[in-house]
């Protein structure tokens, strides 16, 4: 069950959370971050020969490169929204506000996660040939 519902957070479904449960996610999305970070360091110095863009596109169209892609982007938006979260609630006086501008906030994070399935769903699609 608990690998459902942080399955539902990333993928901006769940509620919004509790002072300890927002704590636990803070950390254990940042251990995500900062291991799917030194991954794609590492690709990129070790792995990808040149930055040009047709290169980038066919690393990127491989399958098992673009699933931790896309997990990198949602841990990393995700945990960007804790942050933005913590900010809203501690410096927006009004709970009225705090609310709507948390909402719109998930808005933008829901925005975020559809377009990365659907950038990453269509380099996968394409089978690494590069548009012209």
């Amino acid at each position: 069950m608990k690998i459902i519902s942080m399955f539902l957070k990333l993928l901006s479904l769940a509620r919004f959370e509790h002072a300890r449960e927002h704590w636990v996610s803070q950390r254990t999305t940042s251990v995500a971050v900062v291991l799917l970070g030194l991954w794609f360091v590492y690709q990129l110095l070790f792995v990808i020969p040149s930055f040009s863009h047709a290169e980038v596109f066919v690393w990127a169209s491989d399958p098992l490169n673009a699933i931790i892609l896309l997990l990198f982007s949602l841990y990393a938006i995700y945990h960007a929204e804790l942050g933005v979260q913590s900010v809203i609630e501690d410096y927006i006086a009004t709970e009225q506000l705090s609310t709507y501008t948390l909402y719109f906030l998930r808005f933008l994070r829901l925005m975020v996660v559809v377009i990365s399935f659907a950038s990453i769903g269509w380099m996968i699609n394409s089978g690494g040939v590069v548009p012209v």
